[in-house]
């Protein structure tokens, strides 16, 4: 099917939300169902039957053209128009795209509206695309990773640029291209920085573009001091965990905006009082939520880690974590994870579960 589909076809069909589409197609379907229970005209009928088999069709291309994405993004290399900022003059340079560890996280609903801008030409070439080296980066100690989530090697990394600002943009180009598309990125700029975090803050403004999540995972390129803490909250926000959750987790207490944004600028910062930094119960805590079959989205609200919390201190880590891990034993389906609406009612299914 994917290799049937023209790159036309394609151009339109990655442009789609399909979370949005998968909803339209679903109140389409609700509302043919009403009027057969009502017994309208069947010119109408027909006439909304024709509506839904046109959404699916849209729907089933657009899965097609994202399952091609996924499978090609980052295969081959792409075009960057360079331009040099003494000069003025611009050259196309071949380099497939990478991204550093702990960078602001990306977000695929940005991601898919840019694919939609550049799909449709409306793409403001003004706004410039910031890389650097791969190589140099690994050279200075960091993680860089393709498309894919592969960590690339030394020996490899000439053939990378890494995006440090438009990792949005960039993503969106590198997934139209790997549906066929014929796109080049426009207006990139090079930068040499040894200090990638301190360079992210500064031309993002952290203090006012930013949310949390942003904040957070770039501390870990930042942080001075508990480094290692910083890089668990990270990777915790990259799976899809809320800031303040994160912070919960591995240290009990909820960072405050100041605390972080000290963190940012490298400078010297105290944890809350009573904070307590445990990463190895923290993952714990994640991994036997997970294996009870938890999802993320009822993992990270704050409730469930603070009803362990509560529970662990009125009984014993020991017994907590013995409950937590019977947890798989009671079959959570989201209709009873949806039950759950505060720290006390984790703390019943614990007992529960014990």
């Amino acid at each position: 099917m994917i290799e049937k589909i023209s790159n036309s076809v394609y151009n339109d069909a990655v442009s789609v939300n399909l979370k949005m589409l998968s909803k339209d197609l679903q109140r389409q379907e609700k509302t043919l169902k009403s009027l057969q229970r009502t017994n309208a005209n069947e010119t109408v009928i027909d006439a909304q039957k024709q509506v839904i088999k046109d959404l699916q069709e849209k729907y089933d291309d657009s899965v097609a053209a994202e399952e091609l994405a996924k499978e090609c993004i980052g295969d081959s290399p792409i075009t960057f128009e360079v331009v040099n900022e003494e000069t003025g003059k611009r050259e196309e340079v071949k380099k497939k795209i990478a991204f550093v560890k702990n960078n602001r996280p990306i977000n695929n609903v940005k991601v898919d509206k840019f694919i939609s801008i550049i799909a449709k030409d409306k793409y403001e070439k003004a706004y410039p695309i910031i890389v650097t080296e791969a190589k140099q980066l690994i050279e200075s100690g960091y993680k860089v990773y393709d498309l894919k989530g592969r960590e690339i090697s030394l020996e490899e990394a000439d053939g990378y640029f890494v995006i440090l600002d438009g990792q949005h943009r960039g993503k969106a180009f590198a997934i139209l291209i790997a549906t066929g598309e014929n796109y080049e990125i426009p207006n990139v700029r090079i930068r040499e920085k040894e200090n990638i975090g301190e360079y992210l803050v500064d031309i993002n403004d952290a203090g006012t573009s930013w949310d949390n999540k942003d904040r957070l995972a770039v501390a870990a390129l930042t942080a001075t001091e508990e480094k290692d803490l910083f890089e668990e909250i990270a990777a915790l926000i990259n799976d899809g965990f809320n800031p303040s959750t994160s912070t919960l987790i591995f240290t009990g207490k909820k960072f405050s905006k100041c605390l972080i944004n000290k963190v940012l600028k490298g400078e010297k910062f105290s944890l809350p009082k009573d904070a307590k930094v445990d990463i190895e119960r923290g993952r714990r805590f994640v991994t036997l939520c997970k294996a009870a079959g938890i999802k993320i989205k009822y993992l990270t609200k704050r409730y469930l880690i603070d009803g362990f919390n509560s529970y662990a201190a009125s009984t014993n880590e020991e017994q907590a974590f013995k409950a937590l891990e019977s947890l798989k034993n009671l079959n959570l389906t989201d209709e009873r994870m949806d039950k759950i609406k505060d720290g006390t009612h984790f703390i019943n299914l614990l007992k529960e579960a014990l």
